[in-house]
């Protein structure tokens, strides 16, 4: 009897059902099988040598920060995270230098600047400081480069002797503060962006307003940034046994100078006494090779670098019931909600200062703040978590980074003591909002707004619309209770009276330095004298440091450890991201991009921003 052929179809779709399926788990069973092999390959400890007699190779990738900001594993791996620069972490620079002081088997240091893209004054005095103590283990220091930047130089500076490749320059040009202002541009557009502000110095609007900077804050920026390139002109002339008149000619005079001697940058920072020697990169290693021995397997002078050193050197950090000072890093700008490290998320924030609080090992906390401010509700959630702390009995202690002005100063202000460095910029006690309506270039594309609502405040955050007048009212009542609140904040941190504090707020902007003087910090210093501040404010003489930081999940520790260590098997610079320089149209490019990205994060429920947008470059 004859099969029909619908039941032969139903036949053969079954066996091909089968053998598809059959297919469909071999491949995923293999694919399964290799991905649990690269786990276990590279989940092996890689065992990290130091070589005896080894000079400590200080080599800066990328930006130095405070906290490194979170990229995605994969698209980091893969190189898709956007092009966003490389970092170094401030805090593993100071740790190798401390540990290589009394390490037997470093013998040197070398400062290597050359990819460091971008590090503040107040992240390089702390290098400084930190290379300087190394020296007084009777270690010898050396720095080269194929030329120096500012920053660069400022790091190498310290050192005992600086060299440099035979076709370099040391670029110095002091410190400046340039913003794009957008009046013209916005006017030819039509956007109509409603500024509230309370501040005669708070300039944060200022580019929405103007098309060049205003005499207040022209002044004000100044007056700071001469303090930032005194501060430089002085640790230079210090570390190289000059005077900081020299520098100020070095710069002042360059352009004639370098056509006297036909172009030869080199020479020129050699007669200036800014280097010991230009050298070729053969004849540098040759050099090394004299200072500290040879490397066989790598044919150049003997050396670590100082990630493969802390690898081999820091000890793990074990659990126990030990007293602890524990370390929150605010870093970046303030946006309200949960963010990712290299932003202050509100909630982010408050939920660290409340394990702090929970801890019953933690007898004290020192918040570092580096942060140029934000969102001001969120920085009033952040800054009423450390006021709670506080109330609970441990001590509070604020050390200042490169940045802890306008929401980086309000959630300091209430501290038991804030620590700042003298080149820390701060201040910008002042409150502004903004709320772009594009009613004008809608209606010139043809578009336009139009219905019903049922209150008179219906609709007004609608951007296609004109601004809603009382909306407006409600805005500047904000925000002029905001500042009220600010002042009285720091009043009652400072032990002052809101007019006191408000004779040295309106916005400005201050270098640690002056702050200290106004009143508005206690002392200076860096986070090591913030650590034992609290622990001394705690009653406590032997316990441990912990850093608090936001947790990744259980997905992100599995991709960020099977990229990073997979990556050690890929051929190098096949993948990875490229340390070299920016070039000036790309940094222009990436500049104008991240103004973008963080006018679009702002994300405060009532637009009132305490924001000093102050870089310092």
């Amino acid at each position: 009897m004859q099969k029909s052929p619908g039941v032969l179809r139903r036949i053969i779709g079954a066996l091909w059902t089968g053998v598809d399926a059959t297919r469909r788990f071999t491949a995923n069973a293999l694919f399964l099988l290799v991905l649990l092999s690269i786990v276990v390959l590279v989940s092996l400890p890689k065992q990290q040598s130091v070589p005896k007699g080894a000079a400590l190779l200080l080599a800066p990738q990328g930006e130095v920060v405070e906290q490194l900001d979170y990229v995605d594993p994969l698209h980091s791996f893969f190189g898709a995270d956007g092009g966003k620069p490389q970092q170094t972490l401030l805090k593993d620079l100071l740790d190798a230098i401390a540990n290589a002081k009394d390490d037997k088997r470093i013998k040197a240091l070398v400062i290597l600047p050359q990819d460091m893209a971008y590090a503040s004054t107040t992240q390089l005095e702390l290098l400084r400081a930190a290379v300087t103590d190394f020296k007084t283990s009777g270690k010898k220091v050396y720095a080269m480069a194929d030329y120096y930047t500012q920053p660069q130089y400022y790091l190498a500076s310290i050192a005992d002797e600086v060299y440099m490749a035979p076709k370099g320059g040391v670029m110095l040009e002091g410190y400046h503060r340039h913003r794009l202002y957008y009046k013209s541009g916005l006017d030819k557009l039509g956007v109509n962006v409603h500024v509230f502000r309370v501040g005669t110095y708070k300039s944060a609007v200022e580019p929405y307003l103007r098309d060049d900077m205003s005499p207040e804050d022209r002044e004000a920026s100044q007056l700071f940034l001469s303090g930032l390139w005194e501060q430089y002109k002085r640790g230079v002339a210090e570390s190289r046994h000059l005077k900081p008149e020299q520098l100020q000619s070095y710069v002042d005079d360059y352009v004639p100078n370098l056509t006297a001697n036909g172009g030869y940058a080199a020479k020129l920072a050699l007669d200036a006494k800014l280097i010991d020697a230009y050298k070729n990169r053969d004849e540098w290693r040759e050099m090394m090779v004299g200072h500290v021995g040879k490397d066989k397997e790598e044919k150049t002078y003997k050396h670590v670098f100082f990630q493969d050193y802390l690898a081999a050197s820091r000890l793990p950090s074990l659990p126990g019931g030990k007293d602890k000072v524990a370390v929150i890093v605010a870093k970046g700008e303030i946006l309200d909600g949960d963010q990712p490290a290299g932003r202050i998320g509100g909630d982010t924030m408050a939920q660290l200062i409340r394990e702090a609080r929970d801890d019953k090992t933690v007898k004290a906390v020192v918040l570092r703040v580096d942060s140029p401010g934000g969102s001001a509700f969120a920085s009033e959630v952040i800054r009423r978590e450390l006021e709670v702390t506080q109330k609970a009995g441990k001590p509070l202690v604020v050390s200042m980074g490169t940045y802890a002005a306008s929401g980086g100063y309000w959630i300091s202000a209430t501290a038991d003591e804030i620590i700042a460095a003298p080149t820390t910029i701060t201040g910008s006690i002042g409150i502004y909002g903004v709320l772009p309506t594009f009613e004008k270039p809608l209606d010139n594309w043809g578009i336009h707004s139009d219905g019903v609502g049922t209150t008179k405040l219906a609709g007004s955050l609608d951007p296609t619309r004109p601004l809603n007048p009382l909306l407006g009212e409600v805005i500047q009542l904000t925000i002029n209770h905001g500042y009220q609140e600010f002042l009285e904040l720091v009043a009652k941190g400072r032990n002052k009276t809101p007019q006191e504090v408000d004779a040295i707020a309106q916005g400005r902007v201050w270098i640690g330095s002056k702050a200290l003087e106004l009143g508005l910090v206690d002392r200076l210093g860096g986070l090591e004298d913030a650590i034992e501040s609290a622990a001394k404010r705690a009653h406590l003489e032997d316990y441990d440091v912990r850093y608090l930081e936001k947790e990744l999940s259980p997905k992100e520790r599995f991709l960020r450890s099977l990229t990073s260590k997979a990556s050690a098997f890929i051929e190098p610079g096949s993948l990875r991201q490229s340390t070299q320089p920016m070039g000036t149209a790309t940094r222009l490019f990436f500049d104008l991009k991240s103004q973008v990205e963080s006018l679009l994060s702002w994300n405060d429920p009532q637009h009132a921003y305490v924001h000093c947008l102050c870089e310092v470059r």
